[in-house]
């Protein structure tokens, strides 16, 4: 290590315990099931438990769609964030909260009014959410019900 390289703690690379639950509790390969919607999810830790990566492919309402996010604690703002791409070319960045059993994914953060709000069951065998989106934006449109059926559990990490 040169004089000009700074000191990498070992305990700055130790995963958050806010991004080790979560990893926890999705770890694996998820059914997707929706009105419109069918396809499968996988959430695997990378990098030593420092990231969650989603990968989902699905087809919604005809469309083959693959998203791909990257979650990883922002200490700074004390949240999990995630950057997420798709196949359509959309790009952003959500704020993930797990509290309990109940899990909200928010587009920029908490205070967005375009989220997903969803409940494991007792076992965390599945969850049972929901998008809101403003109403400027989808001119009324129904809320889209989304299942998440655990088929395989991984290891997180």
């Amino acid at each position: 290590m040169s004089d000009n390289e700074p000191a990498v703690s070992v305990q700055a690379l130790q995963p958050h315990p806010k991004l080790t639950e979560l990893t926890e509790r999705l770890s694996g390969r998820w059914r997707v099931k929706g009105r419109g919607i069918d396809g499968m999810a996988e959430y695997k830790s990378a990098r030593e438990g420092l990231l969650l990566v989603v990968s989902v492919d699905f087809v919604v309402n005809g469309t083959e769609m693959r998203i791909i996010q990257h979650i990883t604690y922002d200490p700074d703002a004390d949240m999990l964030r995630a950057h997420y791409m798709d196949t359509m070319g959309d790009e952003s960045t959500y704020e993930w909260v797990l509290d309990g059993q109940n899990l909200r994914v928010s587009l920029s953060d908490e205070t967005s009014d375009t989220y997903f709000e969803a409940r494991f069951n007792d076992d965390n065998s599945e969850y049972v959410g929901t998008w809101h989106y403003p109403e400027h934006v989808v001119g009324g449109a129904p809320e889209e019900r989304i299942v998440y059926s655990r088929i395989e559990r991984s290891s997180a990490d």
